[in-house]
């Protein structure tokens, strides 16, 4: 019964890849470039949302800020597993921010291009203007931008320190960031714990497709999504924000 519940939601994952690259190839084709991100923003949230009830995440969002549904936000939040990103993505469409190594993977680049990602090099201080302009123009466009500023996926155990670079463009923008905190509870009715995380957990140098045929084989996995108060950017420096931001999801992560 388990061997036929896998492939039932292989094969659900499958399908729903291909539409969601056909209905993105279709956006690339026929929609204007102006608008052509936000487009694929929104597609994605769509079928995210689709993946997320095949995949058995129970979300709970917790809302200590209700955020305006008509302006974009500079969303940051701790980042464990790519999971993180469907959780996201289906209550805030929004491009991402991630590395130029993803956007050289055929597949999770392709993923990525198709949802309206924005790629960075932060080890090059020589595309810094560049990347920073990219992810201002973006939330010039009344789009939600997000970022993960520790800059690589985590064990869970604590918060690392943030990059501060990015938040420059909250400040060029005069949007505001969004800090969220994602906190996973159960798996498979089990509490989560050092022995049974790492079946969500994705970092270091973990492999993609093996974690990820593993975690096919979870029934449930319940989350909560803290959406934290809003932080202005206006008179504040990046280094000022990305303090802030650290430390009220800091804060989120040691309460239990």
């Amino acid at each position: 019964m388990k061997t036929l519940k896998f492939f039932l939601k292989l094969f659900s994952i499958a399908i729903l890849i291909f539409l969601y690259l056909l209905s993105s190839f279709t956006t690339f084709l026929f929609v204007p470039a102006r608008k052509r991100r936000k487009a694929l923003c929104f597609n994605c949230s769509y079928f995210v949302r689709k993946a997320i009830k095949i995949l058995g995440l129970k979300i709970l969002v917790i809302k200590e800020f209700l955020p305006a549904e008509n302006k974009p936000y500079f969303i940051v939040s701790n980042h464990v597993s790519y999971t993180d990103i469907l959780i996201i993505s289906s209550f805030f469409p929004s491009s991402f921010v991630t590395s130029t190594e993803v956007e050289k993977d055929i597949f999770l680049g392709t993923l990525a291009k198709a949802g309206g990602s924005l790629f960075v090099e932060r080890r090059k201080k020589t595309r810094l203007l560049k990347d920073l302009k990219q992810v201002t123009d973006v939330l010039l466009q009344n789009i939600n931008v997000v970022v993960f500023p520790e800059g690589t996926s985590t064990n869970g155990e604590k918060i690392f320190p943030f990059k501060k670079t990015l938040f420059r463009a909250a400040i060029n923008a005069k949007i505001p960031v969004l800090p969220l905190h994602i906190r996973y509870t159960s798996i498979d009715g089990q509490l989560i714990n050092e022995k049974n995380r790492d079946k969500i957990f994705w970092y270091g140098d973990m492999k993609f497709f093996p974690h990820f045929l593993s975690f096919l084989k979870l029934d449930s996995i319940h989350v909560n999504l803290k959406i934290l108060q809003e932080i202005p950017c206006e008179f504040q420096s990046s280094d000022q924000i990305a303090k802030i931001a650290y430390q009220v999801i800091s804060d989120a992560h040691q309460k239990i």
